[in-house]
């Protein structure tokens, strides 16, 4: 039948290249469960960041939003090259628009408040006389990372390296809002560099020498993140939803092939499988692990999420507005209160129109402080605001106390995913949840029943972030190592057959 030879000659000049993809994939997979792609954390930000102290703040954050225009944020970072848009009218003000975040920071021993809107790069108003930092020079971007490294106990001297817009560590779509970035390398045992914003003048990233090294073997050869096509994010998707849709197809393939193969009906004392030496042993393997690798090159493809497969966890600007109120209204209504000790990050929020401000200590311990006299957010008032995003629905709440399959992590020290939280889970044809702070009162994120199949589909088959074997390690180390090194071994004889079918 002529598809049954497509099929084969497919698996056989396909094969190599992809069992080499396959080998790199797997080895770079176990490196990947024992390091992490370079990222400054959030107790690591929070450890480098100085106290607040707006005692000399003569502005407020509407009189300091005041400062800006339209015009102020035009810029959208990449990784390739920061791009201009153009405005209607760049001295327009940005209230009407509402969409604002602002926080406060010290930025080189002055208090300041950070702004973001419209989707662009944000802009730092000095708390002090309402100045507008309108560019992070060189002195000033070794000074802030010479701040940071003190606090962090990071020993040795600082030196300017360059002004980039991207490099190996910085590739990360997270960074855009700060691109271009200046590095600073300090000469202290680890080989610590830090990456400071040419936006804000803040730390955003550090990297040390050993996670750099370990990355080229890990993230940088596991997520196919070489600089000169990952700065580009379109070539990039498209690479790898194409090497790892391929990869699917080959290892559907493999497995039909092996069925083929399976001699259901044979003479007496003929093999089952008609295969010697090598191949007998790729078969067998090919049997015990080909569904692995098949599960796990195709949760690999969605983890580009193609064709929007898995929807937006985000709730709408209407569901958050449900909660929070006019944002606009809050802010222009905002103080600065006292701070608690030791507040090193603090974020103006609000609810039921009122400010409030979100603030971290060095700790990482949360307090939500009000800039008035107002009532903060309460559990009963949240289960009744919930009703109405849903309305008409039945709804179920639960506080959950600790993680559970849907809403977790797997660093919990960092305080990235923060507890307890309220669940509401409404009887809708979506059967849609959503998880709310109880503390700050805000819409965290949205869940439906498709959002939640595909947790499972790729970080289920992908991670194996299955909660009762990652809670019990090391025995989700031993397992999934195991499938990995029979995936490995898979593929390097597929390699050898490969190259040895080719030469003969």
């Amino acid at each position: 039948m002529p598809w049954k030879r497509f099929l084969f000659l497919f698996h056989r000049w396909v094969g190599i290249v992809l069992c080499v993809f396959f080998v790199l994939w797997f080895v770079s997979g176990i490196f990947m469960m024992y390091v992490e792609f370079p990222q400054l954390t959030r107790p690591e930000r929070l450890v480098g960041n100085a106290d607040i102290d707006f005692t000399s703040a003569t502005f407020t954050p509407s009189q300091a939003v005041a400062q800006l225009a339209r015009g102020d944020f035009t810029t959208h970072g990449t990784p390739s090259a920061n791009e201009e848009a153009e405005v209607d009218n760049p001295k327009a003000t940005l209230i009407p628009d509402g969409a604002i975040d602002v926080r406060l920071a010290m930025l080189n021993g002055r208090p300041a408040y950070v702004v973001k809107a419209l989707g662009a790069q944000a802009r730092a108003v000095y708390a002090d006389d309402g100045s507008v930092l309108r560019s992070v020079d060189e002195k000033f971007a070794l000074e802030s990372a010479s701040r940071f490294a003190k606090l962090s106990s990071i020993d040795g001297s600082a030196r300017y390296d360059e002004l980039l817009q991207t490099d190996q560590w910085t590739v990360s779509s997270a960074l855009n809002d700060h691109r271009p970035l200046h590095r600073i390398a300090f000469d202290d045992d680890v080989g610590t560099e830090l990456y400071v914003s040419s936006v804000t003048g803040e730390v955003v990233r550090d990297t040390h020498r050993r996670e750099r090294v370990l990355n080229y073997f890990a993230a940088v050869t596991h997520w196919l993140y070489p600089t000169f096509i990952r700065k580009y994010p379109d070539a990039w998707e498209w690479f790898v939803d194409i090497a790892s849709g391929v990869g699917s197809v080959f290892a559907i393939s493999g497995l039909w092939i092996g069925m083929l193969r399976w001699r259901r009906k044979r003479a007496p004392g003929k093999p089952a499988v008609p295969y010697r030496g090598l191949m007998r042993w790729h078969y067998f393997t090919g049997v015990i692990f080909g569904v692995c690798l098949l599960t796990w090159v195709f949760s690999g493809l969605l983890s580009m999420n193609p064709r929007n497969l898995n929807p937006s966890r985000s709730p709408t600007t209407e569901q958050r507005e449900l909660f929070t109120g006019n944002r606009v209204l809050a802010l222009s209504s905002a103080t600065v209160p006292s701070l608690p000790p030791h507040a090193v990050e603090a974020e103006l929020i609000a609810y039921s129109n009122k400010p409030f401000y979100l603030v971290s200590d060095r700790d990482g311990v949360r307090h939500l402080v009000s800039s008035g006299e107002v009532a903060m957010p309460n559990e009963q008032e949240l289960r009744v605001r919930a009703q109405a995003l849903r309305p008409g629905e039945a709804a179920q709440f639960d506080l959950l106390t600790d993680y559970d399959d849907y809403y977790y992590t797997r660093h919990p020290e960092r305080g990235e995913k923060q507890l307890p939280v309220l669940r509401v889970q409404y009887a809708d044809a979506d059967r849609t949840w959503f998880h709310i702070d109880p503390l700050t009162g805000q819409v965290l994120e949205r869940s439906t029943k498709t959002n939640r199949l595909y947790r499972w589909l790729y970080n289920g088959l992908h991670s194996w972030d299955i909660r009762w074997l990652w809670e019990r390690r090391p025995l989700w180390d031993i397992v999934v190592i195991a499938f990995m090194s029979g995936g490995i071994f898979l593929s390097v004889l597929g390699v050898v057959i490969g190259v040895r079918r080719l030469r003969y």
